[in-house]
């Protein structure tokens, strides 16, 4: 009669430790391998227990020297040791999985007919990218390097001027980055006018034009390291695209909350002519990327990434095929004809 009373228990103590299936079995914790153990059923089968069961067992410290404690074998604790293994194993490929899910689109602004647009490709997906029109500021700083002509001081303090307007007028928000589309609504301002006081007497001196866009960051972030781009500027009015390629390039933020494209120095007053006689890419100065661009046809290119780029602030620009291209300053100053297409800059940020 004990003999029935024992073996009863013992499958009644199985049937709680593993569940039944229909009412969802719960996972094996460390009490069941006791209960299991103590109720006298063999090693091999406690293991095969733990082997075919979802688990969620205490192997801390503490948790195993209570095993030992309860005379649980070395074996089974073994393969308690090893099932927790599998369960944290499959937690974190979980949690890998949903943080490489792909991240939220990109907003897409409204495209203008007539004006250049790019597009950044993210698998089957093809989203704008803002554009926005760089201002030019007025140095004595002779350019060397982008990297050494943002620690000056004399450009620092023309930025902050230039800020101080941009903030009051509205196109400078949240985190010191650019309102895009009230960028894209003002006329740019010109070097002439930044320059303001430190030049008014010295006409034909030679000064530094630099090429900036407000906020040290963009507010496009990208979570592709090697980027593809479709750079579309075919069709503009008075623009020549076969005179014209995409290039990528790296933007140097400054203390004085500016982002620099480019500098070439030139005459003070080359941004107020007319005749198209001013060569001014021949000796600019910017931070090109490696990128291969792929010509689909005059004024559409694929443009890619050469190699995974790290975390910072990129952008892209067109760029005049031969570097001798002559531009007309005014049209430079006042965004027309090549001076839209120069000015024009998509940039973005790689996230870390």
């Amino acid at each position: 009669m004990f003999r029935k009373y024992l073996l009863a228990t013992m499958f009644a103590t199985v049937l709680t430790a593993l569940g039944v299936a229909q009412n969802g079995p719960k996972p094996l914790t460390n009490d069941d391998v006791v209960a299991m153990f103590k109720g006298g059923l063999g090693e091999s089968t406690v293991i095969s227990a733990i082997q075919s069961q979802d688990t969620n067992f205490d192997i801390s410290a503490t948790g195993l020297l209570q095993l030992k404690k309860s005379g649980v074998s070395p074996k089974i604790m073994d393969a308690v040791i090893n099932a927790a293994g599998k369960h944290k194993a499959a937690e974190d490929a979980a949690a890998a999985a949903k943080a490489a899910a792909p991240p939220a689109p990109i907003t897409t602004p409204q495209v203008t007919a007539g004006q250049p647009s790019i597009l950044i490709v993210e698998g089957p997906q093809k989203q704008a990218l803002p554009a926005a029109r760089t201002q030019i500021v007025q140095t004595k700083a002779k350019v060397s390097t982008l990297g050494a002509l943002a620690s000056d001081g004399s450009l620092s303090q023309a930025m902050s001027g230039i800020t101080q307007s941009l903030a009051s007028a509205g196109m400078m928000k949240g985190g010191a980055k650019l309102a895009s589309t009230a960028m894209m609504a003002n006329p740019m301002l010109s070097g002439a006018m930044m320059a303001g006081n430190l030049f008014a007497s010295h006409h034909k001196q030679t000064v530094t034009d630099v090429w900036a866009i407000p906020g040290q960051k963009s507010e496009t972030v990208i979570h592709v390291v090697q980027p593809i781009f479709e750079v579309h500027y075919e069709g503009i009015p008075g623009i020549n695209a076969d005179e014209y390629e995409p290039v990528l390039l790296k933007l140097e933020a400054t203390s004085s909350n500016f982002r620099l494209v480019g500098a070439t120095e030139a005459r003070q007053d080359a941004l107020q002519a007319t005749t198209a006689d001013w060569g001014m890419y021949s000796s600019f100065v910017e931070e090109r990327v490696s990128a291969q661009a792929t010509k689909v046809s005059a004024g559409s290119y694929q443009l890619q990434a050469g190699s995974a780029l790290a975390p910072g602030e990129y952008g892209v620009a067109l760029r005049p095929v031969n570097k001798d291209k002559k531009f007309a300053g005014s049209s430079i100053s006042q965004n027309t004809g090549d001076g839209l297409v120069f000015n024009s800059i998509w940039s973005f940020e790689v996230a870390q």
